[in-house]
């Protein structure tokens, strides 16, 4: 039954809601196509390509390389003309940021050796404490978040294979249960013979 303003009064709050998200989504979706370019189909291949590599911990070992490479950049600059140790010193600060840089670049462009590259990013991460504070800390703390994601991260295929097949933690905790039932089993035998032997002796006395 439709109300004095027009309204059916048969559509539920719930549809209405719904029906208003999905004009503000098809809006949004629009505005986003417009300003972009890009539509439906490249924003589904670029989630294919983000599926298929350590994404997240790329991009921060990229942040973090930022950031650790701008703290000595701020002061390096001022003093390439005096020289000294000092320049020395945050001329290393600045490699290790830039190889962290490099480090995130690669995982994103060689997934296969995400292991490895996340090592590295994090042993770059630790060591620009020395000639760069870590990119105040926060590079560092960056980098080695990133660099374990990327060592954490596992295939689509091999996910699935590791879903279907026991990890090494739960293979260790099986034979760790095995081995405490095997003994508590033993145990058991050598109480139970403990006790019937003295009831025996007991009965013979």
């Amino acid at each position: 039954m439709a109300t004095p303003n027009g309204r059916d009064d048969t559509e539920r709050l719930p549809e209405r809601v719904t029906n208003r998200w999905d004009r503000l989504s098809g809006w949004l979706e629009h505005r986003w196509t417009r300003a972009t370019g890009w539509t439906g189909d490249r924003w589904s291949r670029f989630n294919d390509w983000r599926a298929q590599r350590p994404f997240l911990g790329g991009v921060l070992l990229c942040l973090a390389g930022l950031f650790i490479t701008w703290v000595p950049m701020q002061i390096l600059p001022d003093l390439l003309f005096v020289g000294g140790r000092m320049t020395g010193f945050l001329a290393i600060g600045t490699l290790f940021g830039v190889f962290v840089f490099l480090s995130g670049v690669y995982a994103l462009y060689r997934p296969e050796h995400s292991t490895e590259i996340g090592v590295v990013g994090v042993v770059l991460s630790i060591f620009s404490l020395f000639g760069s504070l870590g990119g105040l800390f926060l590079g560092m703390l960056f980098g080695i978040l990133g660099g374990n994601l990327c060592i954490a991260w596992i295939p689509a295929d091999d996910a699935d294979d590791a879903v279907s097949e026991p990890g090494t933690v739960d293979a260790a905790l099986v034979r760790f249960r095995e081995g405490i039932s095997r003994v508590a089993e033993k145990t058991g035998t050598r109480l139970r013979d403990g006790v019937e032997t003295i009831t025996q002796r007991d009965l013979d006395d």
